[in-house]
Formats: structure tokens, C-alpha cells, sequence
């Protein structure tokens, strides 16, 4: 069974639906708490593997922009460590980089080992892990965490990505 695919954004998933449009996609919207709602109602409507798709930041630069990777870990960055839980991919594709995100409410959190933040991915692994259902969440680096939106290259994280999701999922 193909995992449903989600994006953040209509932005991140507009190029893919155009190409693809033989792909169930999902808009699950920005931020933990609308992506926990989106995947809760797709997990009660019976859906059980679900691809996260979009863009994110490398700390301290150290990803290319336009590289695509794999979040093997995901973890909520400022949480005290007394409460702080890390999440584990179901599954990652081959071939691609296996990092460690974290998810954050505003960007720029400290990167306490993580390679890349997002803000959607902690919500859906943390979900995933209660209901049992297979998760894997693909991200193209736009940008080194901090920088500032016009130094973001979007466009070639987006071609990238929608490239290996296609691959991915459609092999």
C-alpha cells in the first residue's frame, strides 16, 4: 500500500500534484498542533502509512541547499529534558540521508544534535507510534536555520523533493 502523502503547504505540494496527479496528497498544515489534528482525523478515517514532505532548515549550513533527506529521529527542541521524547521513522527509504530533526514552534531553536528543524514532524511520528501506523518524513534543505527568507532557495528544495518523493513512493 502507497503511504499517503502530506504536505505542510499547498506551496510545497502544488509542483507534485501537477505532476503527479495519480498520488493522494494531503495538505496537514503548518505547525504540531494542525498537522496532530490532520493526521488524528486521517488515522480515524482509516489511513495507515503517511509520507511528511517539505522543506527545512540545516543547522549551521551544513547540508546543501537542495539536498533531500530522511528523518530517521524526530524531537521537539526547548522541551526540559525531564520531558523531552524522541521519535523513530517506521520506515526510510534507501539511498536517501538518514538525519536526526527537530521540531520546533519558531524557528531557530538550538539544534541539540538534530541536523535539520521542522515544525510539523514530531506530530506526526508521535501519533503514528500510539495508533501503530507507518511513518516516513522526506525534507528538502531551503535553507541554514536562521537565515533570513530571501537567502531561502524554495524553488530547488521544492523540484528536489518532489523528485524523490516521487521515487520513493512510486518505484
Amino acid at each position: 500500500m502507497k503511504p499517503l502523502v502530506l504536505f505542510p503547504t499547498r506551496e510545497e505540494a502544488e509542483g507534485f500534484r501537477v505532476a503527479h496527479p495519480e498520488v493522494e496528497v494531503c495538505i496537514c498544515g503548518v505547525g504540531m498542533a494542525r498537522t496532530a489534528a490532520t493526521v488524528a482525523r486521517l488515522l480515524h478515517e482509516g489511513y495507515r502509512s503517511f509520507l511528511l514532505a517539505g522543506i527545512a532548515g540545516s543547522y549551521g549550513g551544513r547540508l546543501p541547499k537542495g539536498s533531500v533527506v530522511a528523518v530517521a529521529r524526530e524531537q521537539v527542541a526547548g522541551l526540559p529534558a525531564a520531558y523531552a521524547d524522541a521519535y523513530d521513522a517506521t520506515w526510510v527509504p534507501q539511498g536517501v540521508k538518514a538525519v536526526t530533526s527537530n521540531t520546533v514552534s519558531a524557528c531557530g531553536a538550538g539544534a541539540q544534535g538534530a541536523d535539520i528543524e521542522n515544525m510539523e514532524g514530531a506530530a506526526l511520528y508521535a501519533l503514528c507510534r500510539e495508533a501503530g501506523a507507518d511513518c516516513c518524513q522526506l525534507r528538502a534543505i531551503s535553507n541554514a536555520v536562521g537565515e533570513e527568507r530571501p537567502g531561502w532557495e524554495v524553488s530547488k528544495a521544492l523540484a528536489a523533493l518532489h523528485e524523490t518523493v516521487y521515487k520513493t513512493i512510486c518505484r
